[in-house]
């Protein structure tokens, strides 16, 4: 792909991508292998230094998304205004659980103010 696209434009390399047989093949092939697919989620009670869950407000209803777990766990009803205090809240608890621990990030995604 390299080689044929080196001195392209990036508009060009596109369009050869998205008209590129083989790599839609290769693609397709490892997209609907589920055995290729999937990960495993681990045990959740296996020691792990870094793990990313994310707080989701859907319906009114905060949500722990976390793929070591079974499904969406519910942490309470909020609000669109109020989902940032009331996630706090549920972030809080997971601070409070190991306080000397501070290897920690928190992204925010969120719409564009006017």
């Amino acid at each position: 792909f390299y080689a044929k696209t080196g001195k392209s434009s990036p508009i060009e390399k596109a369009e050869i991508l998205e008209s590129n047989d083989e790599i839609e093949k290769h693609h397709d092939e490892s997209t609907s292998n589920t055995s290729l697919n999937q990960t495993s989620r681990g045990d959740i009670n296996d020691k792990v230094l870094t793990h990313f869950i994310s707080i989701a407000n859907v319906n009114n209803t905060i949500y722990e998304l976390d793929g070591r777990k079974d499904g969406p766990i519910p942490h309470g009803s909020t609000t669109e205004a109020r989902f940032l205090f009331d996630g706090m809240k549920v972030v809080k608890k997971f601070m409070d659980r190991d306080p000397n621990e501070m290897r920690f990030t928190m992204l925010a995604l969120v719409p564009t103010q006017e």
